[in-house]
């Protein structure tokens, strides 16, 4: 519950070099996100250029923040390396979201 800490963070995750060539804080337009992004939905998982460009067009819409914070809430790496979602991880709660990973703690 750290709504100025979440703001810094999405800010600074921002402005990593893996996002620049997507000039997702110059010239990305809706056309340039539905180009890259609707093959991904048409396949049903994206690649891993295209979860950058959709990373890099949270940023463009002004902050990725709630972005980050669902899929810290959702989503974790199970055991087996695989993403689990909800009940299947460990420790999740419904009120509380994901456990803190221990190195977090």
């Amino acid at each position: 519950h750290d709504f100025e800490g979440m703001k810094k963070y999405s800010e600074e995750a921002c402005q990593a070099p893996k996002y620049a060539w997507t000039k997702w804080n110059t010239t990305m337009t809706m056309f340039d996100f539905n180009k890259v992004y609707m093959p991904a939905m048409a396949r049903g998982w994206p690649t891993k250029v295209e979860a950058l460009f959709a990373g890099a067009w949270t940023c463009a819409m002004g902050s990725s923040g709630c972005d980050m914070a669902y899929c810290a809430y959702s989503f974790c790496q199970l055991p087996n390396g695989k993403i689990g979602r909800y009940e299947e991880c460990p420790g999740w709660d419904p009120v509380q979201g994901m456990p803190l990973p221990a190195a977090a703690q």
